[in-house]
């Protein structure tokens, strides 16, 4: 399955129901006007659909800001799912009534509104039952081929990497390897086909050695043929966490992860996608950033702008404009690290930050070409330097354009050390692999969540759980006496901040 964009699994489904979700609202207009206009529903509808359209993909970009789609909302009650949903579709209603009347056409009846309100809410709860069934029901059944000590260990993360959707059946071993972990062996390669029959396989997961290794091509081939899907731990991760585990990356990897597939989204439309971005960002922001600058003059003293010197694509330097939230001598003893509750923001700074008001300016750096409206955060150089000692594969990120709000802006909490920049990181690799226009989208949704409600909060648990990962993955290795091997390890710095 190709990973990029729409044809990625996680994303499919996501805009399949954004879809489903627009079609129905548009549906149960139509409805409404075939009721209250008969046979002469067809001329009125044909003015307002336009309007209508709009009000539906308002609806659904609602819903996925909501967190609806996500495979994490299985925990979410049907209580909470429809209500969350009636007051969606009444937030889309006014969206579409406001849009009606502030037109020259005659405004939407109140038995059309009445009508398509109940229907849309009753045709998007349908859905959702069913979403919400699918997502408490469906698990998929996976088994892991191990013929090496090394594979033994990396299945003992599988609990670690693995989504709420998944379930490790047990292992199949090969190349005459005898298991010696706690894990249930299932039989050898040879008896694969019976196994995945009797035990109802979805996937077999290997390692990237594996999938290589010319004696177990031809297995590998006659699954694939069969409609099983073959695939090392890194890209389930990919499918089902939407992040690449940077203990998992290798150079073979991130070779393969930078291909031919984004190239003209990359050099053509992503920048037409800047551009009028930014001008409508910047126009939009323009009054509140006026108002932000205000404040910051009357509450704190010094400038209202703060520029300091970031890392663009490639390491090219570029002078970044901020709204100034930290006090004047906020680094006379140096960089350091910003941490959500930094004593040296000023309170006007702090509500700045908790809604990214302090960004806007950075929109001229978008229309410049010196960012991008979507990618990883650029960084200051000499911190990019200390960090490509302790982090592997830290340079990458200045492969592609730095971007205001990116994937691991709106998926990962604030981060203030060097495990956060690790962790982030990780997010950063997802979507250097897999960036596109409907990403991007999906992203700018995110972002809006985030700011809304005023950080990245959904993942906070599983982020804290990922210094006990690189702690047990170490400790793994040096208890099966593994030596080295393509896996980055993590710095001494990392293990100490994991341990606290």
């Amino acid at each position: 399955m190709n990973s990029n964009g729409l044809l990625n699994k996680h994303w499919f489904h996501v805009s399949l129901h954004f879809a489903t979700d627009a079609a129905l609202f548009v549906f149960a207009y139509a409805v409404s006007f075939l009721v209250r206009f008969g046979g002469e529903a067809e001329g009125s509808l044909g003015l307002h659909w336009p309007f209508i359209l709009a009000a539906a993909v308002v609806f659904s970009s609602a819903i996925y800001i909501s967190g609806l789609y996500s495979t994490h909302s299985a925990t979410r009650g049907v209580q909470e799912r429809a209500l969350t949903l009636a007051g969606l579709v009444f937030f889309a209603t006014l969206v579409l009534i406001g849009l009606t009347y502030g037109t020259f056409f005659r405004p939407l009846g109140r038995g059309v509104v009445l009508i398509g309100t109940v229907g849309a809410y009753l045709f998007a709860l349908l859905h959702h039952a069913r979403l919400l069934h699918v997502l408490r029901t469906t698990r998929e059944r996976v088994v892991y081929l191990v013929t090496s000590a090394f594979d033994e260990m990396e299945t003992r993360l599988f609990t670690s990497f693995g989504g709420q959707s998944l379930e490790l059946v047990g292992i199949v071993t090969g190349c005459n390897y005898r298991p010696t972990g706690e894990c249930r062996v299932l039989g050898s390669i040879t008896e694969l086909p019976e196994i995945i029959r009797r035990q109802n396989v979805n996937r077999i997961l290997c390692t990237s050695k594996n999938l290589g290794n010319p004696q177990l091509t031809r297995y590998f081939c006659q699954l694939r043929y069969s409609g099983v899907s073959v695939m090392p731990l890194i890209n389930l991760c990919e499918e089902v966490d939407q992040y690449v585990p940077l203990e998992l990356v290798t150079h073979e990897w991130l070779l393969n992860a930078s291909g031919e597939p984004h190239r003209f989204y990359i050099k053509k439309l992503k920048r037409f996608f800047d551009i009028i971005a930014s001008i409508l960002g910047l126009a939009l922001g323009a009054p509140v950033t006026a108002l932000a600058a205000v404040a910051i003059k009357l509450t704190s003293p010094g400038p209202v702008f703060y520029r300091q010197i970031r890392s663009g694509r490639f390491g090219r330097p570029f002078e970044m404009l901020k709204l100034r939230t930290m006090q004047v001598d906020s680094e006379r003893n140096g960089a350091q690290w910003s941490g959500k509750d930094d004593p040296r923001v000023h309170p006007v700074g702090r509500f700045l930050r908790r809604y990214r008001i302090d960004e806007i300016p950075q929109l001229w750096h978008v229309f410049c070409g010196h960012m991008s409206f979507v990618g990883p955060r650029p960084e200051r150089p000499e911190l990019i330097a200390q960090l490509a000692k302790e982090i592997p594969f830290y340079e990458e990120r200045q492969m592609v354009q730095p971007g205001i709000t990116g994937w691991a802006q709106v998926s990962y909490p604030y981060g203030a050390s060097v495990l956060d920049t690790r962790r982030k990181l990780e997010y950063d690799l997802y979507y250097m692999k897999h960036m596109s226009l409907f990403l991007d989208v999906f992203i700018l949704l995110d972002t809006i969540r985030t700011v809304l409600s005023g950080g990245a909060r959904a993942v906070e648990a599983r982020a804290a759980s990922r210094a006990d990962v690189i702690l047990e993955w170490e400790r793994l290795r040096a208890a099966e006496g593994i030596g080295d091997s393509a896996l980055p390890q993590p710095s001494a710095t990392e293990l100490e901040l994991g341990a606290v």
